[in-house]
């Protein structure tokens, strides 16, 4: 875990404030907004798509982002890491944590979850480029134990590893006696599909295998934890036409995007062949009460216009930050 508190910076700030609106200050003393977010190649501008190729994230704006939205733990998807040092950590990140400091006075800890292994030739992107990781605020959340390591990676029935970026679990109390959740970042695999390009559902059923194979590690990550709030949450991406979430919902989660709202930033009317996705979501327990009032958002810029669209894109990510609120309580189990 990496808590750092250092200088001041005194950038400016070039993205418009007013592209996001702001609900950091509706939030109740007896709630906590939890969110993800996938950060298009974080650390790694090169392999951006357009317009953000080759424009570098900066902390100043990352922070104004996330800050607007109100979230007080973050899943993050598509990290770089400094996998030369141990437990592994993120300049990107480190660089985040001074600018919450800095402009917000806001302490952040975050946890970072390596991939698979890869051998030593292998390319640097590939090895250190799109981790998974969380991060939350120090004065809201505390970590309780170790990251649980779900063994679900390994099997190649598809020709591909499951979970190459491997399934973790944090567990989070928000207060002595008070809720605590056990959280799992996901990035399920891609639509890319070069290995079988003429199978059109290769994909997906690759994704539905990789739940399954979660679902059936569930009783020993209750176990483990002691505890039956769990949420997965990321970019699953998942599909508008897929039944793949069902995996999960018939484990006894609520998937708070079933209404298949575009989670990805595309311009224009989709005559280009692009339109938004629903990619990125988050399962809830069906039976836990913290959550009987959660509600999906997307934090898409203000006014949605083709510009605001493309500079979010360049300054940020060509996906948007998702939330939803978890009601703080007596613990119940």
């Amino acid at each position: 875990m990496k808590t750092i508190v250092l200088f001041t910076l005194t950038i400016g700030l070039i993205l418009i404030p007013e592209c996001f609106p702001t609900i950091a200050a509706q939030a109740q003393a007896d709630e906590v907004r939890i969110g993800a977010w996938n950060i298009e190649w974080l650390g790694f501008p090169d392999k951006r798509a357009r317009p953000g190729k080759d424009n570098p994230q900066r902390p100043e704006d990352l922070a104004e982002y996330i800050h607007s939205t109100g979230v007080d733990v973050l899943a993050l998807e598509e990290i770089g890491v400094d996998a030369d040092k141990s437990p592994w950590t993120s300049r990107e990140l480190e660089l985040l944590q001074r600018a919450f400091q800095d402009k917000y006075q806001e302490r952040w800890s975050y946890v970072i979850f390596p991939k698979t292994s890869y051998p030593e030739d292998t390319e640097d992107f590939v090895k250190r480029g799109q981790h998974l990781a969380i991060a939350w605020k120090s004065d809201k959340a505390t970590q309780i134990g170790g990251v649980f390591d779900i063994p679900v990676g390994g099997d190649e029935t598809y020709g591909i590893k499951f979970f190459e970026r491997r399934a973790n679990a944090v567990k989070l109390s928000f207060g002595e006696g008070k809720t605590d959740v056990v959280f799992i970042p996901v990035h399920l695999k891609s639509n890319r599909n070069q290995d079988n390009p003429a199978d059109k559902t290769f994909t997906q059923r690759q994704r539905a295998a990789e739940l399954k194979a979660f679902v059936a590690q569930l009783p020993k990550l209750k176990e483990h934890f002691k505890d039956d709030d769990i949420v997965l949450l990321g970019d699953t991406n998942i599909l508008g036409d897929e039944d793949t979430a069902n995996v999960l919902t018939e484990a006894a989660f609520v998937d708070l995007n079933r209404d298949e709202q575009g989670t990805t930033a595309v311009w224009g009317d989709g005559s280009n062949g692009y339109r938004t996705a629903p990619f990125d979501r988050i399962f809830i327990p069906q039976t836990q009460i913290e959550f009987a009032e959660s509600r999906f958002q997307v934090h898409r810029t203000s006014s949605g216009t083709d510009d605001e669209i493309k500079l979010f894109r360049r300054k940020l990510s060509d996906h948007y930050l998702i939330s939803s609120v978890i009601k703080i309580q007596s613990d119940d189990d």
